[in-house]
C-alpha cells in the first residue's frame, strides 16, 4: 500500500528525527486544523497571517480581529504532532511567485525596518534590493531567515492534497471554504501589504531603503516589477531556482513575474 503521507525530509539524515534540522524546520511550519483533521504548511509572505488567524478562529482560540496580534506569539500553538502529520485527512500549502515574494518582503519588512541589518560596527545600514539579494546569495541555505528561506524548504510532505497559488488566492478561499475553513483577510488590520499604496513604475533596484521608506510615508511604493533589472532577475533565478520550478510544476509560468 502506498503511503500518501510520505514525509519529504524524514530520511534526509540517517539519524533520530529529533536531530534532523530540516525535518524539524518543516515540521515547525505545519499547523493542525482540528475540526477538519487537516494540516497546513505555512510559508512567510504567502498569506500566512491570514491563514494562521483563520485557523485560530477555526480551532476556537480567537473570534475577533482585535486579537490579531495573538497569532505572532503563538506559531507553535497549533504545530502538528507527528501523529497528526501522518494521519491528516487533508493537507495543503500556498505557494507564491518567487520574484514577487522576495520583492514584497523587501518592500514591507526591510524598507520599514521590521527586519534591519547592521555593519561590522553595529550601525544600521541602508540596503537596496540588489544588496539584499546579494546578501541572501552569500548565506548558506540553512542560515537564511524564514522570511526569505526557499519555499521548497518548508514542504513537509512529498505531496500535498492541494497546492494553491497566492496569485489566484480566490481559488484557495473557495476550496477551503467548501471544506469548512472560512478565510478571514487580515491585511487591513496588520497593514502588511501595499494594497492602499499607489504603485509606481521605474527602476528602483538600486534605490536605498531609506529613500523607499520616505516614498512609503508619502503614499507611494515601487511596483514589484520595477525592483528588478537583469542582474536582480538572474540572482533570483539562481537563489530560488527550485522554487521557480516548484511553482511552474503546479501552476505553469503565466503568473510568474518574469
Amino acid at each position: 500500500m502506498t503511503n500518501s503521507r510520505l514525509l519529504r525530509n524524514a530520511r534526509l539524515e540517517y539519524s533520530p528525527v529529533s536531530q534532523n534540522k530540516q525535518y524539524a524546520f518543516s515540521l515547525a511550519h505545519t499547523l493542525s486544523i482540528y475540526p477538519l483533521d487537516a494540516v497546513y504548511t505555512f510559508i512567510p509572505k504567502n498569506a500566512c497571517s491570514t491563514l494562521r488567524y483563520s485557523i485560530a478562529i477555526a480551532n476556537g482560540f480567537l473570534d475577533d480581529i482585535s486579537d490579531i496580534n495573538w497569532i505572532h506569539q503563538n506559531n507553535p500553538t497549533f504545530m502538528s504532532t507527528q501523529r497528526e502529520v501522518a494521519r491528516a485527512k487533508y493537507t495543503f500549502v500556498i505557494l507564491r511567485c518567487p520574484y514577487t515574494r522576495i520583492a514584497s518582503l523587501f518592500l514591507s519588512r526591510i524598507v520599514n525596518e521590521t527586519i534591519h541589518f547592521n555593519d561590522a560596527s553595529g550601525n544600521k545600514v541602508s540596503l537596496n534590493f540588489l544588496d539584499f539579494l546579494s546578501l541572501i546569495k552569500s548565506q548558506h541555505r540553512t542560515e537564511r531567515d524564514e522570511h526569505w528561506a526557499n519555499q521548497s524548504d518548508f514542504l513537509h510532505y512529498e505531496k500535498y492534497d492541494e497546492y494553491f497559488s497566492l496569485e489566484s488566492f480566490s481559488e484557495a478561499i473557495n476550496s477551503l471554504g467548501a471544506r469548512g475553513l472560512t478565510i478571514h483577510d487580515t491585511r487591513a488590520a496588520l497593514k502588511h501589504d501595499l494594497t492602499n499604496v499607489k504603485r509606481v513604475d521605474g527602476d528602483f533596484s538600486k534605490t536605498k531603503q531609506d529613500v523607499l521608506k520616505k516614498m512609503r510615508k508619502d503614499g507611494f511604493a515601487p511596483s514589484y516589477k520595477s525592483m528588478f533589472g537583469d542582474v536582480e532577475v538572474e540572482l533570483v533565478n539562481e537563489i530560488y531556482n527550485d522554487d521557480i520550478n516548484l511553482y511552474k510544476s503546479h501552476f505553469g509560468d503565466n503568473c510568474l513575474l518574469f
